[in-house]
């Protein structure tokens, strides 16, 4: 039994044709059995049979031709008249040819033609002709089948020895056919494959963004629930143990996933750790019931990787996607409403109501990011800038010490402030972007400043610009071959750039801050740590940044006249900054009380709109450095 197994296992699988193969093979042998019907009817008659005989003997062949052309029969019935056919011209091709061997060899193609059927009923009955022209028409009539004496007197002995030939050549045709099912199957594997893989993800094997878009837009009539999920702490995982931790992580939660859902739903990762779900046929609220499972689940899981255990959570945002929606509405819908559960604290479900303010909000801050790329794209942003004022009065041929501020130009010419536009650009990833801009917009400007001689009569190294970095730049090799690179360009002296970081911002991760701000130090950059007092920890680690600036937060700064403990703030900060060697700035500062204040308590400097107004860059490069100083010197405030 184990032999006829591994031999069935040899033979092909007969399956059905794909409806277009089968029609273009079924088309071809249709040609084969119109051109044979045409030959042996001319053939007739040169072997001097009447017209009207000729006719006859193709009639039955007409007749099989015409069944097998009629598309209402089924493939079966169109395939057994279409092999009755030719095999019929094998008989009557021996018949004509007096029972010549070599007519014979005809049954051995016209097997072969058979078998691009590919199922083995066309096979069987090609087989079964053969056998009764030999077994039975040989045996019975052999004058009909064999042109010799030695068959006439012995039938049986030629039809073994012709069956034995034909089983060779069926054998033969058979082996070629499990040859090509093989090559097939091994296309329809590959073809499988490729279309599996088009269509999802690598790693959980979800569906992938287009395809998931692509069933979303094929989505039946009716109402459907868009839920929209963000993994919670999947950065820690993925930052602590590596992306080989993360990507088991994934793949785990998505099978937690996959748990709470129903056949018909449909599964897609869209981003690293960002999932959508459709839910057909489910309403908002049920679409909440299944997103509240899900995040319980995900919520009590414990990942375990190399001996230390993680605690993930997932925000989820549930939209309605009905007739007529727009499939990326609803799903800017979804996602807004999950950015929603995030920004409220994540480990929740944000299910979008009718005028939702969270959603508008998030849909308003996609708009500006759209705004935004344009206008980085159009070199549409704006320089500002405000200076920085020595708080005891300038220095005799100080330089300017100022700090780059950025707007962006409005579709009606105006100028937009960066609390409208930056809160999108930190949701969509773009402050490194922005990062670049003012930094190659501020080089060039400066360049073009020390070539012309602008800045004659300060000491350029007198000078200090400084220059905002987010969070996202912080620590970025490319940025800082970036800023090498337009260093090199422009010939800018390092020593005239001050870059700024946020203390919240340097503490959220100190070892690469740190290593960042000393290669920009190493440059001859100078370094600034901004808001400083804003985070709980700014002491425990102002001595670990290579820093030359501390900037004291403004909400300190503008309570220090009134409020004791934002005056003891400041002292204290400037203080310990100045034991460290290091010059303080007070922001926000907005009136001469203010000012005086900061001078008695021995700051350095002070920026705010009591101290100058954030002017346009290049109308500050316009004015020449000797009258500005002149001008600072007798109205500082």
């Amino acid at each position: 039994m184990r032999v006829l197994r591994r031999l069935a296992r040899l033979l092909p699988s007969g399956r059905p044709l794909p409806e277009r193969e089968w029609s273009v093979r079924h088309r071809a042998i249709l040609w084969i059995l119109a051109a044979h019907i045409v030959g042996l009817f001319v053939f007739a008659l040169l072997r001097h049979r009447p017209a009207g005989a000729a006719v006859l003997i193709v009639i039955p062949l007409l007749v099989a031709l015409a069944a097998a052309a009629q598309p209402v029969f089924s493939h079966n019935v169109r395939a057994a008249a279409a092999t009755l056919g030719l095999m019929g011209t094998s008989a009557v091709l021996v018949q004509l040819g007096d029972g010549m061997i070599e007519m014979h060899f005809h049954f051995f193609v016209m097997l072969v033609v058979i078998t691009f059927y590919q199922e083995w009923r066309a096979f069987l009955i090609a087989a079964g002709f053969v056998l009764v022209e030999h077994a039975v028409v040989g045996v019975l009539w052999p004058q009909t089948v064999y042109s010799h004496a030695a068959a006439w007197h012995h039938p049986v002995r030629w039809a073994l020895i012709h069956a034995a030939f034909i089983t060779g050549a069926g054998a033969a045709a058979v082996v070629n056919w499990s040859f090509a099912d093989r090559a097939q199957d091994a296309e329809r594997r590959i073809a499988a494959r490729l279309a599996y893989e088009a269509g999802h993800d690598p790693l959980t094997g979800a569906l992938n963004r287009r395809e998931f878009d692509r069933r979303l837009a094929a989505a039946g009539a009716g109402t459907c629930a868009l839920v929209g999920l963000d993994l919670d702490r999947f950065k820690i995982v993925n930052d602590s143990c590596g992306h080989a931790a993360g990507d088991t992580l994934l793949c785990q939660v998505t099978d937690l996933m996959r748990e709470q859902l129903d056949a018909g739903d449909v599964l897609a990762r869209v981003g690293g750790d960002e999932f959508v779900i459709l839910l057909p046929g489910r309403t908002v609220e049920q679409g909440s019931a299944v997103a509240e499972r899900i995040r319980k689940a995900v919520a009590g899981y414990r990942f375990a990787y190399q001996g230390r255990v993680f605690s993930v959570g997932v925000s989820a945002g549930v939209a309605a996607f009905t007739d007529g929606d727009d499939p990326q509405d609803a799903m800017r819908a979804a996602d807004a409403a999950c950015y929603a559960a995030k920004h409220h604290g994540r480990n929740r479900v944000h299910v979008v109501a009718s005028g939702d303010d969270q959603v508008e909000w998030q849909r308003d801050q996609a708009h500006w990011a759209e705004r935004l790329m344009n206008a980085i794209n159009r070199d549409d942003l704006v320089l500002y800038y405000q200076p920085i004022v020595p708080v005891g009065g300038a220095e005799a041929g100080a330089g300017a010490f100022g700090e780059l501020l950025i707007r962006l130009r409005g579709e009606d010419g105006g100028l937009i402030g960066p609390g409208v536009f930056l809160p999108a650009a930190e949701r969509y990833n773009l402050m490194t972007s922005i990062d670049r801009w003012v930094i190659g917009a501020t080089f060039a400007r400066l360049a073009t400043r020390y070539r012309s001689g602008a800045a004659a009569g300060v000491s350029v190294g007198a000078e200090h610009f400084s220059i905002n970095l987010s969070g996202a730049s912080l620590g970025d090799p490319r940025l800082l071959d970036y800023i090498r690179d337009q260093l090199a360009q422009h010939h800018i002296p390092p020593h005239v750039i001050c870059f700024e970081v946020t203390e919240t911002v340097a503490v959220g991760d100190v070892g690469r801050a740190v290593a960042f701000i000393a290669e920009l130090r190493e440059l001859g950059c100078r370094f600034a740590l901004d808001d400083f007092g804003s985070g709980l920890s700014g002491f425990t680690y102002l001595k670990q940044f290579p820093v030359d600036f501390v900037k004291i937060d403004g909400t300190f700064v503008r309570g220090i006249v009134e409020d004791r403990v934002d005056r003891a703030m400041v002292e204290a900060v400037n203080r310990i900054s100045h034991e460290m060697g290091l010059r303080t700035i007070a922001e926000f500062v907005e009136d001469t009380v203010v000012l005086d204040a900061l001078r008695t308590i021995g700051v350095d400097y002070a920026q705010g709109y009591g101290t100058g107004i954030p002017v346009p860059f290049d109308e500050w490069l316009a004015v020449p450095a000797v009258g500005r100083h002149a001008a600072r010197t007798v109205a500082p405030v």
